[in-house]
């Protein structure tokens, strides 16, 4: 008979023995183990991002460059900024689909260029971190408009 684990060859001692003496003390010991408290568990980190995410920040960095590469894109989109763009403002957020258009099409608010704007590397902090410029420049996904 062939062991479960192991697959190898053993000579069962008692009737419907699935497992050889060497697999069945290891799972003694891991049982005693857990049992007292001294089982040493191994910790997996959370991986920072999904795979799908993983796929969308590829895109997302090429469709990137190409974007801030054109002409119309070169200087930030807050009135009176003027400053180069270097990053990419999403004005209706990264998360899920904004309009039917795009769940048909499977494109995500994190790769819809319609909604993307040029930004400075301040005004891009700016716009997370105060609620009342975000206000003012940003999209409702609510009701595709300003927020209020």
């Amino acid at each position: 008979m062939r062991c479960v684990n192991c697959r190898d060859k053993f000579e069962p001692k008692v009737f419907l023995q699935k497992h050889c003496s060497n697999c069945r003390d290891s799972e003694k010991k891991y049982q005693e183990e857990k049992r007292s408290g001294t089982m040493v568990k191994t910790v997996k980190p959370i991986a920072k991002f999904s795979d799908k995410r993983k796929v969308e920040n590829l895109k997302y960095v090429s469709n990137r460059i190409v974007f801030l590469g054109k002409k119309e894109n070169q200087i930030c989109f807050i009135d009176e900024c003027g400053k180069k763009a270097t990053t990419v403002e999403h004005i209706c957020g990264r998360k899920g689909f904004y309009d039917d258009w795009a769940r048909d099409n499977n494109v995500s608010l994190y790769l819809d260029q319609r909604f993307w704007r040029p930004c400075c590397h301040a005004h891009n902090l700016e716009l997370e971190n105060n609620p009342e410029l975000s206000k003012e420049y940003q999209l409702s996904k609510i009701h595709g408009g300003k927020k209020l």
